[in-house]
């Protein structure tokens, strides 16, 4: 098939979904969605309404922000287990299941994955569907010797992908995935100019209108751009993708597993290239090679939605609550200017062509022959009920969306045990659980691509960092050693609770003075982020700074102990400060 060809089709299954967007006003949703987020809750004034106040109590950003902050409380650590089927693998594979949590804690960090986390549950809420992108970004630096680049992922908005099979919910069974991006039309046909492509073809990519613009997002003046798809499908069982304008296809079929026989050469000491080595020679067995097998594209909806792989957010169910609060409290306070700034009744020829001004102490002159000519027009008198109104409807969405006040920490008292604190918040993230749950099962789907990219892409020793009491230890990964080895990817969940420390704290300060613990087992079992200064406090133990008697009389007295805790802080400060100056 000619490249014009295959760009048509493309198009044409780029326009199918849109269609399919537009029998769900999936684009109307999310803009309306976004537009209360960002507090534009009202529309624009008529001659008739041009004297109403507007006023935004933007309960939508509250509760947004509220559920996203539960959602994201606890930290996620992937998890990389075994799946042994015989003894002679089972050392290697447990070996790699190390290697593989290891590098991903450190994969976690660089591509800073807690953001993305952050803007998905983000857009799950607004828009009712999140879609993590994974991907090899040449520009990214981990570490690697002789493969320019590292696995790096971003936020797709659902508005800009589709699928082959929009009720199939499942990403890994669609036929084919379909991402929407627009790039600058120079870059693209210098990319193609790279790539030797004919004049003739490049004159084919042209600048185009966005007609399908989310949020009102203007492009800059000056530039022009065009529509680039991406298309994701399997062949053979693996995974490849395709790029294409409207008009002519820009990057042909390139299969998602690197080619090897075009890692960039390097001389190592020895004087030989990679070209040298086995594991990478281009003429080893194909079948020896690891192929990757699954869309990189992880899908998840905020609430589902019946036969649709698109989701509801939490906003599209709060809009005509929040639409009622603002006009109440818009009336209100129409009703308060109204008694201020009260309408007056001026009889003809009363003020003989004289204007009336809201300065105070003004003296107005009745020409009037029964001196009534000028009178004010009394307002109706104010009402309690829409304010009562309109607190109970926010009292009722709170509590119905899971944003109450114990969730929040409002209703909760200083002098609180931190087990009942804990136990209240629990209990208050009931309604949420779900939702979290299913997040938490996400990041399983994402520990299993990311396995792919390692076997893949890091087929060569990558040097990293792990931190272990308070140290980085240098490791090394190289994903290809285990390229056999199939692993189970589970999830370890954090702390879910703010004040899960401070119970934590409170039940080893208990342990320490029944003496059911020494103080050397405290300091180890205290949590790190409530004390940083752990591995000095350690060292200083090891040393023999501290005898176990004085040990024993400092955690037996807790002000002396607070004392100490401070002292050992500032001794660490000037050990750094003295570590700078020399």
């Amino acid at each position: 098939m000619e490249r014009e060809e295959k760009a048509r089709l493309i198009w044409q299954q780029w326009e199918n979904i849109l269609s399919y967007q537009k029998k769900l006003n999936l684009k109307e949703t999310c803009e309306k969605c976004t537009d209360f987020l960002e507090g534009r809750q009202w529309a624009r004034p008529t001659q008739r309404t041009k004297n109403l106040p507007r006023p935004v109590i933007n309960i939508v950003k509250y509760i947004v922000n509220n559920k996203k902050s539960n959602v994201l409380s606890s930290k996620i650590k992937m998890i990389y287990k075994p799946l042994i089927y015989d003894e002679q693998n089972s050392e290697l594979a447990t070996k790699g299941a190390t290697q593989f949590t290891n590098f991903a804690s450190h994969i976690n960090k660089q591509i800073k994955q807690e953001d993305l986390n952050d803007k998905a549950i983000k857009d799950a809420l607004i828009k009712g569907t999140y879609v993590f992108h994974y991907f090899w970004d040449k520009q990214s630096k981990s570490g690697m010797a002789r493969f320019d680049g590292g696995l790096n992922g971003q936020i797709i908005d659902p508005l800009n992908i589709g699928f082959a099979n929009p009720k199939e919910k499942d990403e890994q069974k669609q036929k084919w995935i379909i991402i929407c991006g627009r790039e600058n039309t120079k870059s693209i046909k210098e990319m193609c100019k790279k790539n030797k492509l004919p004049e003739s073809q490049i004159d084919l990519i042209t600048p185009d209108e966005d007609s399908e613009k989310n949020y009102d997002v203007e492009e800059q003046d000056g530039e022009e751009y065009t529509t680039v798809l991406t298309k994701y499908y399997r062949k053979n069982g693996e995974v490849y993708y395709i790029k294409s304008t409207k008009n002519i296809v820009i990057q042909d079929e390139t299969p998602l597993t690197p080619d090897i026989s075009k890692v960039t050469l390097d001389i190592d000491e020895e004087g030989k290239t990679n070209e040298d080595d086995e594991d990478i020679n281009p003429d080893k067995p194909e079948a020896e090679f690891f192929k990757m097998n699954l869309y990189p594209i992880v899908v998840g909806p905020w609430d589902e939605r019946e036969k649709s792989i698109y989701g509801i957010g939490e906003v599209e169910q709060i809009i005509p609550t929040q639409k009622a609060v603002n006009f109440n409290y818009a009336m209100m306070l129409m009703a308060t200017q109204n008694i201020g700034f009260p309408k007056t009744v001026v009889r003809p020829r009363a003020l003989q062509g004289k204007q009336l001004t809201n300065q105070p102490g003004e003296v107005v002159v009745d020409y009037s022959p029964n001196f009534d000519g000028i009178r004010y027009l009394q307002p109706p008198s104010s009402n309690i009920v829409p304010i009562t109104l309109t607190d109970k409807m926010i009292e009722l969405t709170r509590t119905v969306t899971g944003a109450t006040e114990v969730t929040n920490g409002e209703a909760i008292g200083a002098n609180m045990a931190a087990s009942a604190i804990v136990a209240l918040q629990s209990q208050a993230k009931v309604p949420i659980e779900d939702i979290q749950k299913r997040f938490w099962r996400t990041h399983e789907k994402i520990a299993r691509i990311w396995e792919q990219f390692f076997k893949a892409y890091y087929t060569f020793d990558s040097e990293y960092l792990i931190e272990e009491d308070g140290k980085n230890i240098p490791q090394v990964f190289n994903g290809s050693e285990y390229s056999n080895i199939q692993f189970e990817s589970t999830i370890d969940v954090g702390p879910g609770s703010a004040y899960s420390e401070s119970m934590s704290i409170s039940l080893l300060e208990n342990a320490l003075n029944r003496g059911d613990i020494d103080f050397d087992e405290f300091i180890e079992l205290y949590p790190e982020s409530a004390m940083p200064f752990k591995a000095k406090l350690k060292e200083l133990r090891k040393n023999k700074l501290l005898p176990a008697d004085v040990s024993q009389y400092i955690a037996q007295n807790p002000q002396l102990y607070q004392a100490v805790m401070e002292l050992v802080g500032e001794m660490q400060v000037q050990t750094e400060q003295n570590g700078l100056i020399s």
